[in-house]
């Protein structure tokens, strides 16, 4: 069940209670214990539905009753930073930090994954940018450590809160965590000077049976029902994702406050300058954005997975290609092989095709039940990337582009006799300008003329690849039945002579790959992670063969090989075939066979 209906209507019932706060605090509560012991009575009325539960153990009663405890106390506080600093400024700063601490505590213990943490950051910024021309006058000292410290309770209460609910239904947990507060209501009435702040004769105070009084009824039910709301969304989610949306409450507040400035312009009124609108847009434009990531932040489903294997690549690891091929296939049970035809090797002479070795590899995986994408063209996977025979060099182009067409063809005519060929992958990235492709013939016109002469020979599904960060994939899709994109967390770059990470988050893939779709795409078109990067990329200057061992696994440690499929898993895309396996009995040969071991446990 999805947390996210729930959070949003508690922030729009919070916005109602706060908007009534800002009324009563201004006209007729002059303190904020005033709040806490109120709030501690109503909140006893929960107690009625204590027949409809079970005792809790003793540990989520403790964790229960600390949360509330913790929870009350930030509440005094926002309500004491209330009395010293402005109302607009006040409620912002300590929304803003509420989930920062929160985001902080999950990426320390893991319970939130690169999606939902780019999702709170949208969340984070959009709020500011909402609020921040509201944090303005004068700011003192002991406000601010009001502010934090408020904050920082409220955190800890959600954080304990979470613990009670991983152990305990909802019910049980919210309604054991009230008798709490009668002591608390018990020691305010006890205690002189405390009874005689909440039950006042003179001065400013809140009567009942009054206008202010309905209003008082209405904020406390507003903000009752939020607060079990939240409670609710809090046994759903991690509280940071919770409490990320405080900004959907700001945009609620400032709606409000558009329609009540004008019959109280002291408490309500907004500066709304050219320069503010802007920045409430921007602001409502990133929760919006943050609640997209949200809705598709996290997905349960695993991926299917393989492999690509080069045996060109094998043989320049020094390792035998044949053997091991088959000791991949054996001992990590792949069931799933992107394999390439390399034209240098099959068509060393022109006109002459020799697929002996290709049929070794396809007649291989077909005996253990593996699914095959076959790779067809001029260019494929691996580095120089282009591979045209000798015999082709001084060709013109369109000479080139006539024997790549007779390439494919006998490619087609040879090996769609194999029933696990379940797919044919036409050139690798042919719309990215990258390798050593100095004749390169793969125009647009050209790559849809692949295709239509392999939809002419065979009906199965064609794969066009495109990279997953440096291009737009408008062409790829609009000629390809299943849009594969390749996939690199860590890459090379020459100007910083370093690897850099780039920052993309999972959910940043399907949002294009669902963009691009839209526009070009068909409805049923999929997408898949045809090269998942677990293997370092090499450094200028070097061969990954002479790089020094020790280097590689610093620079690439096994660790990433579950990273990077947890990466992929959170793209939303149903496959990805990973990027690396030659090296990683590369290493195992070197005395490395960790990411053997690693890989042996992604494919159980």
């Amino acid at each position: 069940m999805s947390h996210l209906p729930f959070t949003i209507l508690a922030y729009f019932l919070n916005g109602i209670a706060v908007t009534v706060d800002k009324f009563l605090l201004v006209k007729h509560i002059p303190n904020p214990l005033i709040y806490i012991f109120y709030y501690s009575l109503v909140s006893c009325v929960i107690l009625l539905a204590t027949p409809f539960t079970k005792f809790p153990s003793f540990e989520v009663l403790f964790l229960a009753s600390i949360s509330t405890l913790l929870w009350t106390t930030g509440a005094y506080l926002m309500f004491r930073a209330l009395q010293i600093g402005l109302l607009s400024r006040v409620i912002p700063i300590i929304g803003t930090l509420i989930p920062l601490f929160l985001l902080i505590d999950s990426s320390f213990n893991g319970t939130i994954n690169l999606n939902e943490t780019w999702a709170v950051l949208f969340f984070i910024f959009g709020l500011i940018s909402l609020t921040i021309f509201d944090w303005k006058g004068k700011i003192s000292l002991s406000e601010v450590v009001l502010e934090v410290g408020s904050a920082l309770f409220f955190a800890i209460s959600y954080i304990i809160l979470r613990q009670a609910y991983l152990q305990e239904n909802f019910l049980t947990v919210f309604v054991w965590s009230r008798p709490i507060l009668i002591p608390v209501g018990i020691i305010i009435l006890l205690v002189p000077k405390l009874r005689r702040i909440v039950l006042a004769k003179e001065g400013p105070r809140l009567k009942f049976f009054s206008k202010a009084g309905a209003l008082f009824a209405i904020g406390q039910v507003s903000g009752g029902t939020s607060e079990l709301l939240l409670t609710f969304s809090i046994s759903l989610a991690t509280p940071a994702l919770v409490n990320s949306l405080q900004g959907t409450q700001y945009i609620f507040l400032f709606i409000l406050s558009l329609f009540l400035a004008k019959k109280f312009p002291e408490i309500y009124k907004e500066n709304l300058s050219r320069v503010v609108i802007i920045f409430k847009i921007l602001g409502i434009f990133c929760i919006g954005a943050g609640l997209y990531i949200l809705a598709y932040s996290s997905f349960s489903q695993k991926p299917k997975l393989g492999i690509t294997y080069s045996p060109r690549y094998a043989l320049e690891l020094g390792l035998d290609p044949r053997e091991n091929f088959n000791k991949a296939l054996d001992e990590l049970n792949i069931k799933r092989l992107r394999l390439p035809v390399y034209w240098d090797e099959v068509e060393k002479v022109e006109g002459e095709y020799d697929f002996s070795e290709a049929d070794y590899y396809l007649n291989e995986a077909q005996k253990r039940g593996v699914e095959v994408i076959l790779v067809l063209g001029y260019k494929q996977p691996r580095w120089p990337e282009c591979f045209p025979p000798s015999w082709t060099k001084g060709l013109r182009e369109d000479q080139l582009q006539s024997n790549i067409l007779k390439l494919i063809d006998s490619e087609v005519n040879h090996f769609k006799n194999y029933s696990n060929i379940k797919v044919w992958q036409i050139e690798n990235e042919p719309f990215l300008d990258f390798g050593d492709c100095s004749d390169n013939p793969l125009s647009k016109q050209f790559v849809s003329k692949e295709v239509e002469l392999v939809r002419d020979l065979d009906s199965r599904p064609i794969l066009i690849t495109d990279s997953g960060e440096l291009t737009n994939w408008v062409d790829s899709m609009k000629a390809d039945d299943i849009h594969g994109i390749s996939l690199y967390r860590s890459v090379w770059n020459p100007l910083l002579y370093n690897t850099i990470t780039y920052p993309f988050p999972p959910i940043y893939y399907k949002v294009k790959a669902d963009i691009v779709k839209k526009i070009v795409g068909r409805p049923n078109q999929e997408s898949i992670v045809a090269e998942l990067q677990t293997e370092p990329w090499v450094p200028a200057q070097e061969t990954i063969s002479s790089w020094d061992v020790l280097e590689q696994s610093r620079v690439y440690p096994s660790k990433n090989l579950e990273k990077n499929v947890e990466f992929a898993k959170n793209t939303g895309f149903k496959s990805s075939y990973l990027w690396g396996v030659e090296w990683w009995y590369f290493m195992k040969e070197k005395g490395h066979p960790e990411y053997v071991e690693e890989a042996k446990k992604l494919f159980e």
